[in-house]
């Protein structure tokens, strides 16, 4: 009896773990995806590289100073000469380099400024990926309990016919057919089932997770009232906050600056050094030993084989093509706004219809099957509208899924990374 009474707990103990569903909240998994993506990761190594880029610039703008200590003995000269020292501080920086200098600054500052975005668009991308699979797993857990509700009305329907196949007021045909409609929806239930599995699955690739665990989403999915201003809004004015398009404005930006660097080697460079030290035999020189220099030196290329030119007009070219890459950029954004905006504003349109037609067959499939039941419909007269009820309620869930999804599709293609 002990023996039994063990077996039974442990019975239930496996059950009970087997069975047991991690609730999980959409700011959770967020956090852990933000922390765990090699994508964001490497994203962020690559802003702080261009910071280091942009502050080594800088540094060429400060002036450099040097001090050099020597001492050395000449035995070409004399075996037995004095030891030579040799102390030299020395200062120097660039007047002037055809402004070189500052267009490097500028086209590091762009690039910082085209790195940020791209970390907006990996981040946008990354979140839109992870709600989506959110967002599958909410409707995955739906079609589940909807699935386990048309089984019921499928068993309901076939013991109603069975009846009356029974009493001889049904033919075997009609019988058969209710059979088989049970039998699809067990297993429409048990795909449904497997599907929630595989969802999860994709869920916890998504956040890094490699063991299996048996995820809940307790709260509805809804859709952001803000997305509703966002698409009414002037397109020209939508499509300058997109990610891509500031990329591609950035690139121009970036062109242009290369040109303006290309002009620099036009220009002469000046700079300006000064020198204080000494150079005896003795370590410690007298006052007298001790010199001062300073230098202004100018310099100008005067002929290097054209290749200043050539440079010159191949960073004109790349400003054409960068103009030609940012209008091909907006009007390419345009026409993906127009098109994820109508197919967001047809599937709610269409949903709206759909919630129409199934509050009506509802209730048309109540009093069908008091009729039916009632010897006062045929049977494929009811047969008819229960079909119609079942399949516009699992048109409906798919509609509200893929209008939910439009509506992610949109903030994607708009970078929000909320």
């Amino acid at each position: 009896m002990d023996k039994i009474y063990r077996l039974l707990l442990l019975y239930f103990f496996s059950s009970s773990v087997l069975f047991t569903q991690q609730v999980i909240q959409w700011e959770q998994m967020l956090k852990e995806a933000k922390e765990k993506n090699l994508q964001l990761k490497q994203a962020e190594i690559d802003l702080q590289t261009t910071k280091l880029k942009i502050e080594k610039i800088k540094s060429e703008l400060y002036p450099r100073l040097t001090f050099t200590a020597s001492s050395g003995k000449n035995y070409f000269k004399n075996f037995d000469s004095d030891i030579t020292y040799s102390y030299n501080l020395s200062f120097s920086l660039d007047l002037f380099s055809g402004f070189s200098t500052v267009n490097s600054l500028k086209l590091q500052l762009v690039e910082l400024q085209i790195v940020q975005e791209n970390q907006k668009r990996i981040l946008a991308n990354i979140i839109s990926d992870l709600k989506e699979s959110f967002i599958n797993l909410y409707f995955a857990q739906q079609m589940v309990e909807l699935s386990k509700k048309i089984l019921e009305r499928r068993k309901q329907n076939y013991e109603l016919v069975k009846l009356k196949y029974e009493s001889g007021r049904e033919d075997l045909g009609s019988l058969l057919r209710v059979e088989a409609d049970m039998l699809q929806a067990e297993y429409e239930l048990k795909k449904s089932q497997r599907t929630r599995e595989t969802v999860i699955r994709e869920l916890l690739k998504i956040i890094g997770e490699e063991k299996f665990v048996d995820l809940k989403i307790d709260t509805s999915v809804e859709l952001n009232s803000e997305i509703e201003e966002i698409i009414n809004q002037n397109v020209a004015e939508i499509i300058l906050q997109i990610p891509e398009y500031k990329i591609s404005n950035y690139q121009l930006a970036k062109a242009q600056i290369q040109a303006k660097l290309a002009k620099s080697n036009f220009y002469p460079s000046i700079s300006f050094s000064a020198g204080y030290g000494f150079s005896d035999t003795k370590p410690v020189p007298d006052k007298d030993k001790w010199s001062l220099s300073l230098s202004l030196r100018a310099s100008y290329n005067i002929f290097n084989g054209f290749r200043d030119l050539t440079d010159l007009k191949i960073a004109n070219n790349n400003i054409k093509t960068a103009e030609f890459e940012l209008y091909n950029t907006k009007l390419t954004l345009i026409n993906n706004f127009y098109n994820l905006k109508n197919n967001y504003v047809d599937t709610k349109e269409l949903l709206e219809v759909k919630e129409k037609y199934l509050s009506a067959l509802e209730k048309q499939a109540e009093i069908v099957s008091i009729k039916y039941a009632n010897g006062l419909a045929t049977y494929y007269d009811w047969y008819q509208t229960e079909e119609s009820f079942i399949n516009v309620q699992k048109s409906l869930l798919n509609l509200k899924k893929e209008l939910i999804l439009s509506e992610l599709k949109l903030k994607k293609f708009l970078g929000w990374t909320e």
